[in-house]
């Protein structure tokens, strides 16, 4: 009876976290029954499955020599492997047991998509926000922006970037608990999904670093810096793993993969490179989305177009820093924010390419998660009227987009 009791109170307790889950597992269900009732499907466009099958064999790159015409593969010394950072694979490991090759990873995005709400809505929580206040917010961050698109597809690029959005959302939340350890673990995961999100483990030093000198005064005293010992040693053993990772694949440290898909191997500059940096930076800032005089949407599906109009919480973002500048209320942490987005933004537009068959401009989300810390730390306690237009055209705007890509997509 006292089991039953305890457990019921738990469930109270929690209870707004489990409407959440609900509300948007339905949520999710209803838009792939548009899509022809696709949410436990396995997405074949998924290698992260395939290496967790060779991994079960003791392999690091895919068996019997064989290839996936269909994925996007590095092939390095006549074997191919998974082109793409591996913890992604970890997580379906244990799926493949049951499943196999046939993986619910379908599933598993809008799973990391739903993570992503409850982080987003404790680190509300975690500001003293109320409860309404940090529903709208987890909302605007997770469900008005492109991971309404990319999180209705188990497709191995889908993957990396939910995953890399909830472990980061789940790092704002104890950024802000000051769960040092476990932001670290959640940020080590995320470049284990989307390598840029490194920058953000410099913009969690800094913000420890700043509470400290807050909190102590005097940062000569040794008594803080005792709190920094675990985490500097989560951080460096995640490193030293894809180091070694990378490693025994490539020969290469910082070599995850991509360098040696066949499309970057035959490209004059590579992966990376400063020459693409203005188009990409052309097309995500001032590429529009027009209206045709049938009234049709017409929209480029590669490369992107501006990304604040498929994820409108940067528009908001925009104004809060306006306004922070013309009121001097610019502190160090904010301008440390400021430059670790927009470094992630610019890292992103000196690739090659900025995704295909998408809708939106869907890398520039990878930053959401620490917009979402800005207005944090800006104490805001309350949405303004703007901000809640926006989040619902963005809501409205990104469940078309899913449908439309979701039937249309190859």
């Amino acid at each position: 009876m006292i089991a039953m009791e305890k457990a019921w109170l738990l469930l109270r307790k929690h209870s707004s976290y489990l409407r959440i889950m609900l509300l948007a597992m339905i949520g999710y269900l209803l838009l792939h029954d548009l899509a022809g009732g696709t949410l436990f499907i396995h997405e074949p466009l998924d290698s992260y499955t395939l290496q967790a099958l060779a991994w079960r064999k003791g392999e690091i790159y895919l068996t019997n020599g064989q290839d996936y015409p269909w994925l996007e593969l590095a092939i390095y010394n006549g074997k191919y492997f998974v082109s793409f950072p591996p913890i992604p694979s970890l997580f379906l490991l244990p799926l493949t047991i049951v499943f196999g090759e046939e993986t619910p990873n379908t599933l598993m995005v809008a799973i990391y998509a739903v993570a992503a709400l409850l982080g987003a809505y404790r680190a509300c929580l975690a500001a003293k926000m109320q409860p309404r206040v940090a529903a709208f917010w987890a909302v605007f961050t997770v469900f008005s922006c492109n991971m309404v698109d990319i999180s209705s597809n188990g497709g191995v690029w889908y993957q990396a970037q939910t995953l890399n959005f909830a472990c980061l959302m789940w790092a704002v939340d104890c950024m802000l608990r000051d769960r040092r350890s476990f932001c670290c673990v959640f940020l080590v995961l995320a470049v284990g999904c989307r390598p840029f999100s490194a920058i953000y483990v410099i913009l969690a030093l800094l913000y420890f670093v700043l509470k400290d000198k807050t909190r102590y005064g005097n940062m000569l005293n040794l008594k803080p810096w005792t709190k920094y010992i675990l985490p500097t040693i989560v951080v460096m053993v995640g490193a030293m793993v894809y180091m070694w990772y990378n490693w025994i694949r490539f020969d290469n440290v910082l070599e995850f993969g991509h360098n040696y898909l066949p499309e970057f191997t035959c490209s004059e500059n590579g992966q990376f490179h400063i020459s693409y940096l203005l188009s990409n930076l052309r097309n995500i800032f001032l590429r529009q989305v027009k209206i045709l005089p049938s009234g049709k949407l017409q929209y480029p599906e590669f490369n992107g177009f501006a990304f604040y109009i498929a994820n409108p919480i940067y528009l908001a973002w925009f104004v809060q820093i306006a306004k922070d500048i013309k009121n001097r209320n610019m502190s160090v942490l904010k301008v440390g924010t400021c430059i670790a987005i927009f470094s992630n933004i610019i890292a992103l537009c000196m690739h090659k390419t900025f995704g295909g068959w998408q809708f939106g401009a869907r890398y520039t989300i990878d930053c959401i998660p620490f917009v979402l810390f800005y207005f944090i730390i800006s104490n805001r306690k309350k949405a303004t009227e703007f901000e809640r237009l926006l989040c619902g055209f963005g809501i409205l705007f990104n469940v078309y987009g899913a449908v439309h890509m979701g039937l249309g997509r190859p």
